[in-house]
């Protein structure tokens, strides 16, 4: 087993004061990592998926994932994810600009079409894939990392 450290730095000064910050975290006994570089197109692909009990190339088991961070490396074009729940019945989107990340610390999710209260109860579900599309007639490399115990 292994531990992973996450750190997020921001640097910045401004009027000759250090306005940055960095904020780090271990995650323990992490047993898998997942590493890829891929050619995101504007055909919508699976990118990353998460299976109940036997994870192959490309996938995680439920409930193991611990960080995952989608990098997009193309320094013009926009990469959309889409995430979505075992059901098919949640999902949500997210844009990453040029050359941003997109990070989750665990494989659930809950989205609702209305305001929820967060005092009420969250119903977290799993997460099943993550698809990724380019939203032009162009492609993108994105760089995949994930942990999981």
């Amino acid at each position: 087993m292994a531990t992973l450290t996450v750190s997020i730095q921001e640097e910045i000064t401004i009027n000759g004061k250090d306005r940055g910050n960095t904020n780090s975290i271990s995650i323990t006994s992490v047993t898998e990592t997942f590493n890829r570089v891929l050619t995101a197109s504007a055909t919508e692909q699976n990118i990353i998926e998460f299976q109940a009990t036997n994870p192959s190339g490309g996938a995680l088991a439920n409930g193991t994932c611990q960080y995952l961070r989608v990098t997009n490396l193309d320094s013009s074009n926009n990469v959309d994810l889409r995430i979505q729940t075992s059901t098919d019945t949640k999902e949500y989107l997210v844009r990453i600009g040029a050359l941003e990340s997109f990070i989750l610390f665990n494989d659930t999710m809950d989205v609702n079409a209305t305001t929820a209260d967060l005092d009420g109860v969250i119903d977290l579900d799993q997460i099943e894939v993550i698809k990724a599309k380019v939203p032009t007639a162009s492609t993108a490399d994105i760089e995949i990392f994930a942990v999981a115990t």
